[in-house]
């Protein structure tokens, strides 16, 4: 049950999966799947760190107020920092985005695309597994899970390098 919020500007939706803290209208982090319309400008997030990863359609260019433009197709992380002006350009129609924000002062976060069969080691607080193409058994610290597609998991316990490993299911 992912909250669905419509942008602002009107030009897309946000379906958030994760937001630590849980409540109130600040974050240190947050975890969702944009849906974009249509081009249009992004919402500045200053202080944090941002990355978004085309996960349907052609993917999106990032045209950004300094001159610099970064693209990506399906599944290709575009990392940028939150206060950059930065307006969205999708590359052929509608696409579908993981998005993760950050507060930079506080922590910090790395994106890895895998496809299984795949091991992961993690040594940070909190980990989420997003099921992007289809099922995924996960396996984690004595605990196994059956990941439907769009589905995600959350892991979470500081401490010695976490290993994950995850395998396809079939239909």
């Amino acid at each position: 049950g992912h909250q669905d919020m419509a942008w602002r500007n009107g030009l897309g939706r946000t379906a958030e999966i994760a937001r630590h803290p849980a409540e109130g209208a600040a974050f240190d982090w947050r975890l969702s799947i944009a849906t974009i319309e249509a081009d249009g400008p992004f919402s500045a997030f200053a202080g944090c760190d941002r990355t978004l990863i085309p996960i349907e359609g052609a993917g999106l260019a990032l045209d950004f107020g300094d001159g610099e433009t970064i693209a990506g197709g399906c599944y290709e992380p575009l990392r940028f920092a939150g206060e950059r002006a930065c307006h969205g350009r999708l590359l052929a129609g509608r696409t579908r985005d993981l998005n993760v924000i950050v507060r930079r002062a506080a922590y910090v976060h790395e994106v890895a695309i895998v496809a299984p069969p795949a091991h992961l080691v993690s040594a940070g607080e909190t980990m989420f597994v997003v099921a992007l193409g289809g099922a995924v058994a996960a396996a984690a610290a004595g605990q196994a899970w059956r990941l439907e597609r769009g589905a995600a998991l959350r892991i979470d316990g500081a401490g010695p390098a976490r290993r994950l490993a995850a395998i396809a299911c079939g239909a």
